[in-house]
């Protein structure tokens, strides 16, 4: 199986056996062009010979058809995934034609019927939600560490660094570590506090920055990589199998 998440800058992928290990692995910057990189990828999906390819995309209707489009040329069955809030490992609360396909994989990437748990993704967006054994209750969304960042320098006359590293939530004594510390506070603030609401939630973290925020969280989390496409493997292994008793 080939499963492809098409992200907000980058495409991901994995390819996986018949018992779902990872057998081939790439993920590259599309720079909003992701069909046409699929294009150059093409020959080595072919190679490849899957019997399927899983889909999860953010990148909307006209990008998704020209993407469509590219993979129809190999002659192998394709799918993208959509938002099934009564799927066999993970119901949801969440008003499904709001919720993110991106968001709900991380999700049922990390779902256990046994835990309450607290997935946080961060990515272009952070995302916080809350799972209480298997049930989607709801959640937060926040711009990203740079976004923030940003929109800051952006609205603002007299900040106009734009450099740094958000490596430290200690206070800033000029303004470019008072701009980066007071961002990832922010950030490190909510999780806790969230955590503080919630004590009994595993807190899970994955994404391109959860390195960068996890440090600084007074709880224990785990880190884990590439929920997303977990999450899209097991949308099409279980979506038709009953939840286990």
């Amino acid at each position: 199986m080939l499963w492809l998440d098409l992200g907000n800058t980058r495409l991901k992928y994995w390819l996986t056996d018949d018992i779902g290990q990872i057998v081939a692995h790439d993920a590259k910057q599309h720079l909003q062009s992701p069909a046409e990189l699929l294009m150059g990828l093409t020959d080595r999906f072919e190679r490849y010979a899957p019997d399927f390819i899983g889909i999860s995309s953010v990148l909307g209707a006209a990008i998704n058809t020209r993407v469509a489009e590219t993979l129809s040329r190999l002659d192998i069955p394709f799918e993208f995934v959509h938002v099934d809030a009564n799927h066999a490992l993970l119901s949801s609360r969440y008003d499904a034609n709001q919720l993110g396909v991106d968001r709900w994989l991380q999700m049922l990437g990390a779902v256990d019927k046994k835990k309450r748990q607290c997935v946080i993704g961060c990515g272009t967006a952070v995302t916080i939600d809350l799972i209480d054994h298997a049930e989607h209750l709801g959640g937060y969304i926040f711009p990203n560490i740079y976004l923030q960042r940003e929109a800051l320098f952006s609205g603002t006359k007299q900040i106009s660094i734009s450099n740094g590293t958000f490596d430290s939530i200690d206070q800033g004594i000029h303004t470019q570590d008072a701009v980066h510390r007071g961002i990832l506070l922010s950030i490190v603030g909510a999780v806790n506090e969230i955590h503080r609401r919630h004590p009994n939630f595993e807190l899970i973290m994955t994404g391109g920055d959860a390195s960068i925020i996890a440090q600084h969280i007074s709880r224990p989390v785990h880190l884990r990589d590439n929920l997303l496409l977990g999450g899209l493997a097991r949308y099409f292994e279980h979506r038709r199998q009953p939840v286990d008793e």
